[in-house]
């Protein structure tokens, strides 16, 4: 029993420790690979993003994004335990996505009309400069989905004019590869699902 006791509370005291809940309180804020600020940035994160810490070190947290299944870190002096109240009136990235979006569509039914392959089916913003793209189950077992992927990347990119991030899903909305900034140039993570 007092070994049952004792797990019990080192459960409870992990997950509460590991769990909790914090904000963005910057406009603009970066979450980079290592706890560094001269690591490669992952991608930007806006005023009142909700950010799960998993653990500290020193001045930096690392954090999970669960919209985007990112970890990261970001400094721990751009955190705040409460939302902040001017918190989503920034209208910079809705207004990039809706932008975005269009273009999207467009650049899937000009590809249909040339080639008569079904591309991108739909796009969903996920906050800040994190969006998803669901695909035709058929455009991922192409040889030109790659390129495509990347040029839809330089459109999210360039609409930001900052680092960002693309999930590409399948139409069960399974993730199979995302893209996002890198040091030199953009990178192409394959889903381990």
């Amino acid at each position: 029993m007092k070994h049952f006791l004792t797990l019990t509370l080192l459960f409870l005291s992990y997950k509460t420790v590991f769990s909790e809940v914090f904000f963005s309180a910057k406009d603009l804020s970066n979450i980079y690979m290592q706890p560094s600020i001269e690591s490669p940035i992952i991608y930007p994160i806006e005023l009142g993003k909700k950010l799960i810490l998993k653990k500290d070190q020193d001045e930096w947290a690392n954090v999970l994004d669960e919209k985007t299944g990112l970890v990261g870190w970001i400094q721990k002096e751009l955190l705040s335990k409460e939302k902040p109240e001017n918190s989503g009136k920034s209208n910079d990235y809705k207004t990039s996505f809706i932008i975005f979006e269009e273009r999207v569509m467009e650049m899937s039914k000009s590809i249909k009309e040339a080639i008569s392959i079904e591309t991108f089916l739909s796009v969903e913003h996920l906050g800040g400069a994190a969006a998803a793209i669901t695909a035709d189950n058929e455009w991922f077992k192409g040889r030109r989905h790659a390129n495509q992927a990347f040029q839809v990347y330089d459109l999210w990119k360039n609409q930001n004019q900052s680092p960002s991030f693309l999930s590409f899903r399948n139409e069960s909305g399974e993730e199979q590869f995302i893209i996002l900034s890198g040091p030199h140039r953009p990178r192409y993570l394959k889903s381990t699902k």
